[in-house]
């Protein structure tokens, strides 16, 4: 995680059909995720537990559910990135 030592892991034991998570989402391409897409497999970031996880309290808070688009993970990943 940002600010946090990086745990080891390696995904080189893994077979080759293997999808390697993170929930980190600063950076979103972490170690662990860089090396399994070295290794050519599916990998998931962790913005989309970070998206999906904020609907509830939205709803709650403001009445209305928010969708979760790729616009708006195109934005988030914008501000993540510094553009």
């Amino acid at each position: 995680m940002h600010g946090n030592e990086t745990l080891a892991a390696d995904p080189a034991g893994l077979p080759d059909h293997a999808i390697v998570t993170d929930i980190v989402y600063v950076p979103l391409e972490t170690p662990l995720l860089a090396a399994a897409r070295a290794r050519r497999l599916k990998t998931v970031d962790g913005l989309g537990m970070l998206l999906h996880q904020a609907v509830p309290g939205f709803e709650r808070w403001f009445g209305r559910k928010p969708e979760v688009t790729p616009e708006l993970r195109r934005m988030i990943v914008a501000d993540i990135e510094g553009h």
